[in-house]
C-alpha cells in the first residue's frame, strides 16, 4: 500500500460492537464504507454527484478478512484505495489497521449502472482520475466463491426478513451492510458468543427495496463455516454468502 493512499483515525463504538464488545463484522464494514464515502466526497467525483447524473456505484462482491480481533472503543486506522478498472467491474480495497497491524481488509467490486434504466455503464464513462489509486490486493486468493448445485439442494429455509424503513438506504434498498448484520443473525456461534467471523464472501445479486420480504437459507458445511442465499418474493436471488468462524479462546 503506497503511502498517500485515503485514510483517518477512527475507533470502534458502542454501535458498531457485539454483546461481548468485540466489533461485529458490519461493524468494520460501515466504518470502511466510511472511508470510501470520505474520498468521494474529497477528492471527486462525490456519490452525490453521480446520482445527480443519474449514475451509480452498486456493490456486487464483496470478500473481507479479520485476522484480528478490535473491540470497543480501540483506536483503529481505516484507509481505501480505488484500483486501475476497466469495462464495467470497478474495483475497491478497504483496510482496517490496529496497533500498526492489519486487523480487516476489503477487496470488492462495483458496477457503475445508469440509476434510472439499470444498464451497466463502462467505467471509462466516468472520470475517476482524480481519486488516490493503488494495485488491487484479492484478500482470498484462489478460487472464486462458488456454491455447488449439491449445496443448494441441501440449504434448508431459517427464517424471513421484511425490508424495514431501518434496513434502507437513500437509494431506497437495504444497504449492504445491513444483509451482514441479518445473515450474522443466523449463525448459533456468534449468539452464544463462542466464536468469532474471521472472513466472509458475499454476492450481490437483486436489490430488496422497502417492504420487500426475504427468504433465508442455510447450510452448515463444516464447523467453521456456513453458507447462505436469500431470495426476493419474486423468487429472484437477492445475496449469497459464506462466513468462516474461528472458535474463541476465552
Amino acid at each position: 500500500m503506497r503511502e498517500d493512499v485515503y485514510g483517518f483515525k477512527s475507533y470502534i463504538n458502542v454501535y458498531n460492537v457485539d454483546m461481548n464488545r468485540r466489533a461485529r463484522p458490519a461493524g468494520l464494514l460501515r466504518e470502511m464504507q466510511e472511508c470510501g464515502s470520505r474520498q468521494m466526497a474529497d477528492q471527486r467525483p462525490s456519490y452525490d454527484e453521480l446520482l445527480d447524473k443519474g449514475q451509480a456505484l452498486m456493490l456486487s462482491r464483496l470478500d473481507m478478512i479479520i485476522p484480528q480481533e478490535v473491540c470497543l472503543d480501540e483506536e483503529i486506522e481505516v484507509f481505501t484505495w480505488p484500483c486501475p478498472s476497466t469495462r464495467a467491474t470497478f474495483l475497491r480495497n478497504y483496510l482496517v489497521r490496529k496497533d500498526g497491524k492489519t486487523a480487516a481488509m476489503i477487496s470488492s467490486q462495483w458496477t457503475l449502472v445508469n440509476s434510472e434504466t439499470r444498464k451497466i455503464m463502462k467505467v471509462e464513462d466516468v472520470d475517476f482520475s482524480n481519486y488516490t489509486m493503488d494495485e488491487y490486493v484479492d484478500v482470498i486468493p484462489g478460487s472464486k466463491f462458488k456454491i455447488s448445485r449439491e449445496e443448494a439442494e441441501s440449504l434448508d429455509t431459517v427464517g424471513e426478513r421484511t425490508v424495514r424503513l431501518s434496513d434502507v438506504d437513500y437509494n431506497g434498498h437495504m444497504n449492504n451492510t445491513n444483509y451482514v448484520d441479518m445473515l450474522c443473525d443466523y449463525i448459533p456461534e456468534l449468539t452464544e458468543g463462542t466464536h468469532r467471523v474471521t472472513a466472509m464472501r458475499i454476492h450481490f445479486s437483486k436489490e430488496a427495496p422497502l417492504g420487500e420480504t426475504i427468504e433465508i437459507k442455510r447450510i452448515r458445511t463444516s464447523e467453521e463455516k456456513f453458507l447462505f442465499r436469500t431470495f426476493r418474493s419474486d423468487g429472484e436471488l437477492n445475496v449469497e454468502a459464506e462466513f468462516t468462524l474461528e472458535k474463541l479462546n476465552r
